[in-house]
């Protein structure tokens, strides 16, 4: 297998058929149909099913397909780096966050990355997952956090944290209040306040709750991170966010969370960019900075979760989370 291999199966897809993609590449198509057929045995597997009207992917080669759209995006994104050599200091980048992260990380980010690139600009835009998703793929943002998205043929997604997500509700003032980790079964017995369905993290809450047979008992969905911890504050009901979100509330003793038992509550976040465009040095760098800074909040204390081994089991809450010391 190599890269013209590789390149020509790509054009051979794009084109529908193998007539269309040896005149596109400018060799006979014979001699084309021979490269396929090489990377196809290199490979042990058919790749494309020949057809009266050209050619269509098997199911291997649709997995191949999307592997090698990825590694020649990757390239190009090499390539376009080092012809640029240093990064442009006086280019400009636009970074799409979540409310529950800009909360928490969104000034420091903004002020490092102005100390480190004086002569850039950093656009900050501060949406909910599915506005964010919208305006990645559109290529509206050059890069965007997102909860629990996919590489796509539109977007190209980095596993950044795996967070924690805790019942809000209240300071008690009740002696016998306890701190114990929340099933999910107490989201059923009580009128919270939660986002919109469409929401990253109230996708996180359903599908954890459908797989123990639990349906949320909400009275009232709000997609707007200040007024659902406000209406906690009110004792209208609690809500599910991550501790990132209210951290302040909490040292201040104007709200408590507790954490779930269910290992599913964990919501993926990643850093996502356009396929469609390349990865600039700036983006890069601009990706690198709220990698850092995610990995220095999580020792602070500020944001709750894991930022290693993300694509394995989701883990545990640690012990020390569910003692009154670590919720509070």
């Amino acid at each position: 297998m190599d890269l013209q291999q590789i390149r020509y199966f790509l054009e051979t897809v794009a084109a529908g058929s193998l007539s269309r993609a040896a005149v596109r590449l400018g060799i006979s198509q014979p001699a084309l149909s021979r490269q396929i057929g090489n990377l196809e045995a290199s490979l042990q597997q058919s790749l494309l099913y020949r057809h009266g009207r050209g050619v269509s992917l098997t199911d291997a080669g649709r997995r191949f397909e999307e592997v090698a759209q990825d590694v020649m995006r990757r390239l190009a994104d090499v390539r376009t780096e080092l012809a640029a050599g240093a990064i442009d200091n006086t280019g400009s980048v636009s970074l799409g966050m979540p409310p529950s992260l800009s909360a928490s990380m969104g000034a420091d980010l903004a002020l490092r990355f102005a100390a480190e690139f004086p002569r850039a600009q950093l656009r900050l835009r501060e949406a909910f997952s599915a506005v964010l998703l919208e305006w990645t793929e559109a290529a509206r943002v050059d890069i965007a956090v997102l909860y629990d998205a996919r590489s796509s043929r539109s977007l190209i997604a980095t596993p950044l944290m795996l967070e924690d997500l805790f019942m809000v509700e209240p300071p008690s003032t009740r002696a016998d209040a306890t701190l114990e980790p929340v099933s999910l079964p107490e989201l059923a017995s009580r009128a919270c306040v939660l986002p919109g369905p469409e929401n990253g993290l109230r996708r996180v809450v359903d599908a954890a709750c459908a797989a123990e047979g639990v349906r949320p008992r909400v009275l009232t969905e709000v997609d707007c991170v200040a007024a659902l911890k406000q209406l906690v504050e009110r004792g209208v009901g609690p809500t599910v966010l991550p501790f990132g979100a209210v951290h302040r509330e909490v040292r201040d003793g104007r709200l408590r969370v507790r954490p779930f038992r269910s290992s599913a509550m964990r919501a993926l976040l990643v850093l996502a960019t356009p396929a469609n465009q390349p990865i600039t040095p700036l983006t890069r760098a601009v990706m690198r900075i709220v990698q850092d800074e995610v990995a220095r909040l999580v020792p602070l204390d500020i944001l709750r979760g894991v930022t290693r081994n993300l694509e394995g089991p989701r883990p545990r809450p640690r012990p020390d989370r569910e003692s009154p010391e670590a919720v509070g």
